[in-house]
């Protein structure tokens, strides 16, 4: 018998939260987070019953930021055998999280789901209820006493006045109350094993555009949200998505596109069929017409004025201070064009980290050519932007070498990233470089070379050898 346990990573219970001073929200910066406590006594009552022998499998599934592998890690370290990260930086509502974690139940087809009765965050006591009614199944919710027999399982439930004892067949969705266990502690032994547990991070838009069709709705200054499905706009192909944008066209004065490799791909193709100039690249709107844009590298800046019709624009995410949540724009559904062209989808090799996103990271380490190998990268990078929490970059000096792959490089034929700190590790500081990160908030640079470009930018260098000054840095890091 197959155990779903859905997790969520919270601030931890004994923090005092604060709300923002512009109050958007909740602040969590610098703040301890950990899995639901509700969460807990799920993951726990599952692994039990693998150590009875009901269970044969007990499979945990978070859905959230980079950083939600760390609370699946803490499930794997308490008996847990496999995880699944559905990756996303927004924060679904519970209607979207039933219907995410239906689509991954649709894959796993586990025999019962135990999951926390809610999360303390939120506080919704939604998300279990509305998943059994997305697939139909019968539910047990508010848990204080399980046992599985003969594919039925027998809840008692904490009710109002006392205490409830349901039968139901499987599969099943049963939610967990405080008294149904005290959850372990992981042990030294099984925290290690379980950084060996396998991990699958997918991307929590490739299971439907809802969550993301969600936090739109939330922008302010969004009146409407239209969404369109289908493989070939799942793949980002720009001729799927030329056939489902320029019917739509009409309507508009502007088309954005986040200046990606997706955007810049399909954006010029675009511009083209709508008979009007691409401006790529924006990281300032004076007017309606009227954008900046880098040039030369970033080391020059130019204002131009739109004369067409309409804009077909790409934008630098990272020049632009986020909206704020306060919007409630209409969702509407429209059916994706089929392109008709040949061009097919046939396969792909992405990166899968449970770290940060690169272009959206607070903290990014970097490392050049001086490195040497991909193994010496590997030790030097990796073990500092564990300790800082970090994404990791790379020069183009030294993807081209086969030190990193290509996701990781930062530059102008790269990603452009503006983290509050950036970290450059033997990297000299090609113009091409510096393009990619000279908005960073804080830049430290260790080098070698005391004439090395990338000091003319740093608030912070070092001239130093890295294989000197990375071990002291990680010693005074604790």
């Amino acid at each position: 018998m197959k155990i779903l346990v859905p997790v969520k990573r919270v601030v931890d219970y004994n923090v005092k939260v604060r709300v923002k001073s512009d109050q958007s929200g909740v602040d969590l910066a610098n703040v301890k987070m950990s899995m639901n406590p509700f969460c807990e006594i799920a993951v726990e009552e599952a692994v039990r019953l693998f150590e009875k022998g009901v269970a044969t499998e007990v499979v945990v599934v978070s859905i959230g930021v980079a950083q939600a592998a760390e609370t699946i890690r803490t499930a794997l370290a308490m008996g847990a055998d496999r995880g699944i990260l559905l990756s996303t930086d927004l924060d679904p509502e519970p209607l979207t999280v039933a219907k995410l974690l239906k689509a991954v139940i649709d894959e796993e087809k586990p025999n019962i789901v135990i999951m926390g009765k809610q999360a303390i965050d939120g506080d919704n006591n939604a998300t279990g209820q509305m998943l059994a009614a997305l697939l139909d199944w019968p539910q047990a919710t508010f848990a204080s006493d399980l046992d599985i027999a003969n594919n039925k399982a027998k809840v008692t439930r904490e009710v109002d006045g006392g205490l409830q004892t349901l039968e139901v067949n499987l599969p099943a969705i049963v939610t967990a109350d405080l008294r149904l266990n005290e959850p372990r502690f992981a042990s030294l032994p099984n925290i290690m094993k379980a950084k060996r547990k396998p991990i699958d991070i997918k991307e929590a838009s490739s299971y439907g555009v809802e969550t993301i069709a969600a936090a739109a709705a939330k922008i302010s200054g969004v009146s409407k949200v239209l969404t369109a499905q289908s493989a070939g706009l799942g793949k980002q192909i720009a001729e799927d998505i030329e056939a489902t944008i320029l019917p739509l066209a009409a309507n508009y004065e502007a088309i954005l596109f986040l200046a990606s490799a997706a955007g810049k791909n399909a954006a010029p193709r675009i511009a083209a069929k709508l008979d009007c100039a691409l401006i790529s690249d924006i990281i300032e709107v004076v007017s309606t017409k009227s954008f900046v844009r880098p040039i030369y590298a970033g080391n020059a800046l130019e204002t131009l004025e739109s004369m067409d019709a309409k804009n077909v624009i790409t934008v630098r995410s990272t020049a632009f201070k986020a909206a704020d949540n306060s919007g409630s724009a209409s969702i509407e559904a429209i059916t994706a064009v089929d392109s008709g062209h040949a061009a097919t989808f046939v396969s792909e090799s992405m990166v899968k980290s449970d770290r940060p996103e690169l272009q959206g990271a607070k903290r990014v380490v970097s490392g050049g050519r001086a490195l040497g190998s991909a193994e010496e990268f590997d030790a030097v990078i990796v073990p500092l932007a564990d300790k800082l929490g970090a994404a990791i970059g790379a020069s183009r000096a030294a993807v081209d070498a086969g030190y990193a792959p290509n996701d990781f490089q930062v530059g102008q034929t790269g990603k452009v990233v503006a983290p509050e700190l950036y970290v450059a590790i033997g990297i000299s500081g090609a113009i091409q470089h510096l393009a990619g990160m000279k908005d960073s908030k804080v830049i430290v640079a260790i080098n070698k070379d005391p004439d090395a470009p990338i000091f003319a930018i740093a608030d912070y260098g070092l001239v130093q050898d890295y294989k000197t000054a990375v071990p002291e840095l990680m010693a005074a890091l604790g």
